[in-house]
C-alpha cells in the first residue's frame, strides 16, 4: 500500500465518523425527549422539545452544529 491509499482510507473513515457524528447530533434531542416523556413515549416528544427555554435552546443548538458538519462534509 502506498503512502496515498492509506490517506484517501483514513478520509474516508474521518468523513464516516463525522456522518455518524451528524446523525447523533441530529437524533439526540428526540431521543432525550422520548426518554423524558414517560419512558420512550412518541406522542409527547413535540411537546418536551418546545416546552421550555433550555429544550428549545439544545435543539436548536444540536441542530446547528448537525447542520454545520453536513455543510462541511459536503465541500
Amino acid at each position: 500500500m502506498t503512502a496515498q491509499h492509506v490517506q484517501t482510507k483514513q478520509e474516508g473513515l474521518s468523513a464516516t465518523k463525522k456522518k455518524v457524528g451528524v446523525v447523533g447530533l441530529a437524533v439526540l434531542p428526540i431521543v432525550l425527549a422520548a426518554y423524558s416523556s414517560n419512558g420512550f413515549s412518541i406522542q409527547g416528544i413535540a411537546s418536551v422539545l418546545s416546552s421550555g427555554v433550555f429544550p428549545i435552546g439544545f435543539t436548536l443548538l444540536s441542530w446547528g452544529i448537525a447542520a454545520k458538519i453536513g455543510l462541511n462534509l459536503r465541500k
